[in-house]
């Protein structure tokens, strides 16, 4: 049998990559992945931002849903000792705040209508689930996905289990007016102070006079400390604001928008202006103004900036802001949505928390 012979003498040996060429590769796709990650991680941030831009949106239109209703705004509710009760109403009777009150218009109707017609330990174990059941769209993506955390104050709160160890709470506040801290003045000089309510029964509190007052700036020479009777936003204690009260039109005042919290306390229950529940009333955990400088101890100019460390009351917790880069959302009067940019005129962001100071802003 003949036998085949032919060799192939011109094939080359086979050989795979050497340790240079296998790391000029591995170097390539490094650069590539660092390239590619900023665009990644922009992309998702821009997602997380329309998503909050659309809870916004779905606020602003629960606060004219409730406006439609009930002819004025969600009320601020009473001071930060009380927390929502649905036998009391949707105006200055209701302890609760605005995110209390629009809890039917979000549909979130089961939680508002917890304990209904209860009383005594009934209402109080109530009052205490309601506010530690969790529930979507109050809380900024960029920031954190829950919304219940430590309760970090002290606050023995009025019809409820104490203490509260955790509580729902909101990245969003509403627009109280521009003076210097959100919640009312509590003296009897030069009004009548406001009780800490802690001791006193609903229809005790009812019936007191309220006469509360807010820390403001004189008009004509912002360096002196002014008190006023009423405040100049839309949601504050006890409010009732109706649209025909915007004078300065409803394109041009500030109506909900995102707070600014410290980096460092987004989970723990210990920020400034983040520490109680979402639905205790007249509280800075869901009221800012838009002061440009507050007065007195502890104050100082207030910069707008993105979230950071910095956890300062009076300053860090009467102030809008956000995780975003650039700027924070806010919802106007008309139920637009804009992004606010950290560096607009203070003067005019001052202007837009004010719902009737006969200044009309010129369109941006």
């Amino acid at each position: 049998m003949e036998r085949n012979t032919t060799t192939h003498r011109g094939r080359q040996p086979q050989h795979g990559f050497t340790l240079v060429e296998l790391l000029v590769v591995i170097a390539i796709i490094g650069v590539l992945i660092a390239l590619l990650l900023p665009a990644v991680q922009a992309a998702r941030e821009a997602a997380r931002r329309t998503q909050c831009t659309n809870q916004l949106r779905q606020l602003a239109l629960a606060f004219h849903n409730h406006h439609d209703t009930h002819k004025h705004m969600p009320t601020g509710g009473w001071n930060f000792a009380w927390l929502g009760n649905p036998d009391y109403g949707y105006g200055k009777h209701q302890p609760g705040n605005w995110l209390y009150n629009i809890l039917p218009y979000i549909e979130e109707a089961n939680l508002h209508d917890i304990g209904a017609g209860a009383t005594g330990a009934a209402r109080d174990q109530a009052s205490v689930q309601r506010v530690q059941t969790p529930f979507e769209g109050m809380t900024c993506p960029s920031r954190r996905r829950a919304n219940v955390f430590a309760n970090g104050a002290s606050t023995t709160f009025a019809e409820c289990v104490n203490p509260v160890q955790l509580c729902s709470k909101t990245d969003y506040a509403a627009n109280a007016g521009d003076m210097y801290n959100p919640e009312p003045y509590a003296s009897s000089e030069p009004g009548e102070a406001l009780p800490n309510v802690s001791n006193v029964d609903y229809d005790s509190l009812k019936a007191f006079s309220w006469k509360p007052v807010w820390k403001a700036g004189d008009p004509t020479n912002p360096d002196n400390l002014v008190y006023v009777r009423d405040a100049t936003g839309i949601v504050y204690t006890r409010s009732q604001v109706a649209f025909r009260r915007i004078t300065d039109g409803t394109s041009n005042v500030y109506m909900v928008g995102e707070k600014y919290l410290s980096t460092l306390h987004y989970e723990t229950g210990m920020g400034e202006g983040d520490n109680e529940p979402g639905f205790t009333g007249g509280n800075d955990d869901t009221l800012r103004t838009t002061v440009k400088t507050v007065k007195g101890i502890g104050g100082g100019d207030v910069k707008l900036a993105r979230d950071s460390e910095s956890n300062v009351k009076k300053i860090d917790s009467t102030k809008f802001g956000s995780a975003h880069t650039g700027g924070f959302n806010m919802a106007f009067c008309d139920g637009s949505v804009r992004l606010v940019n950290f560096e607009v005129d203070p003067d005019v962001h001052r202007l837009r928390g004010n719902r009737a100071d006969g200044v009309v802003l010129a369109d941006e």
